[in-house]
């Protein structure tokens, strides 16, 4: 799984969850870093993605549409405290959650996202 979150308490936080939970992930700060995670690691099958990335161009909502086109298997996951997807913003099958969220809201929507997509984690 890889989490792509830029501020670094809401990260640790994030991945302090997940690592409970059981899961395995990579961390990225940015656009550039969660590119570089998924070419490397055909391992990944999940991405939770914050929508507003400090100093990036593009926003969680464009990579979200990036990664499903490039690598259409990995679930996605969107989060936001500042913004919910217009209609066109999600690409299918990605799901959205709005911050703030509880540790079991995450780690449920992430086995829901995984699971949907046939997977077991």
């Amino acid at each position: 799984m890889l989490v792509v979150e830029d501020e670094p308490v809401q990260l640790m936080t994030m991945t302090a969850a997940l690592s409970d939970a059981g899961f395995e992930f990579a961390e990225a700060a940015g656009v550039e870093a969660a590119v570089a995670h998924l070419d490397a690691r055909p391992d990944i099958v999940a991405m939770i993605a914050d929508v507003d990335l400090a100093g990036e161009p593009l926003t969680g909502f464009t990579l979200a549409k990036a990664v499903a086109a490039r690598w259409p298997e990995i679930a996605v996951l969107v989060v936001s405290g500042l913004a919910s997807p217009a209609d066109d913003q999600l690409p299918m099958g990605a799901r959205f959650m709005p911050k703030p969220f509880s540790d079991e809201m995450l780690v449920k929507a992430t086995r829901r996202i995984i699971s949907a997509r046939g997977m077991g984690l």
